[in-house]
């Protein structure tokens, strides 16, 4: 599936409101616009309900639910031959927020996954970072799109890889790679303007316009389960 390819088009050209399980997503409010100061929510797991998140099936449904692991809230991603995210507008000055982090976990990962190939394009875990405005469902335009994959031992972490459906757009950095913190919760911290810099060979040159996490395996078919904590920007005082 060319999860990758399409998401940075669709993140806002969905027809009509999507649901998020069995529940309708409350109507969305005015995207987040996250000024200089120390830290602002990008994801809570306890208000995802509430917030405005849109759930983009591309193809089938991964399953997205509530959950409490560790005594935290989360949310729990398990696909069943499908691929599909959750996506939200925001703006994020880097030069004033720079610094993205998050918590997540993966408990079941696709051993046959390759993200240097369109056959094997899926992913256990991932947060993509689309930067400019991804347009309008009349007019979808490609934005360059940065995205943190948590994958098999095929490619080592810190390595960044081309979208093989979307090259030149779409580069995912490797921030995971393999079992060894499988069913643990991992605490990550980037530097999204230097990780875009090492993408893409040039600063971004525009604020993040949209975040979006998504969970596939359309693609091999293995099971795979992950958990998403909070993610939140730090900023500068």
């Amino acid at each position: 599936m060319r999860s990758a390819m399409f998401l940075p088009l669709a993140l806002t050209a969905c027809a009509g409101p999507h649901t998020f399980q069995s529940e309708t997503r409350p109507a969305a409010t005015a995207h987040a616009v996250f000024d200089p100061a120390t830290v602002h929510a990008v994801f809570d797991p306890a208000t995802v309900l509430q917030d405005d998140w849109i759930h983009l099936p591309l193809r089938g449904t991964t399953d997205y639910r509530m959950a409490f692991v560790d005594g935290h809230p989360a949310l729990r991603a398990e696909p069943w031959n499908s691929a599909s995210g959750l996506i939200r507008r925001v703006t994020i000055d880097l030069d004033r927020c720079p610094i993205l982090e998050w918590r997540w976990r993966v408990d079941r990962l696709q051993p046959d996954a390759d993200l240097r190939s369109k056959s094997g394009d899926d992913v256990a875990a991932s947060l993509f970072l689309l930067f400019g405005d991804p347009g309008m469902l009349s007019d979808p335009e490609p934005v360059p799109t940065l995205r943190y994959v948590w994958t098999n031992h095929r490619v080592e972490e810190e390595t960044v890889i081309e979208n093989p459906y979307m090259p030149g757009i779409v580069h995912n950095l490797v921030v995971e790679s393999g079992t060894r913190r499988l069913g643990t919760w991992v605490t990550e911290r980037r530097d999204m303007a230097a990780d875009f810099y090492r993408a893409f060979g040039r600063g971004p040159g525009q604020a993040v316009g949209a975040v979006a996490i998504f969970t596939d395996n359309d693609q091999t078919g293995q099971p795979a389960l992950a958990y998403y904590g909070a993610a939140r920007v730090l900023c500068r005082d």
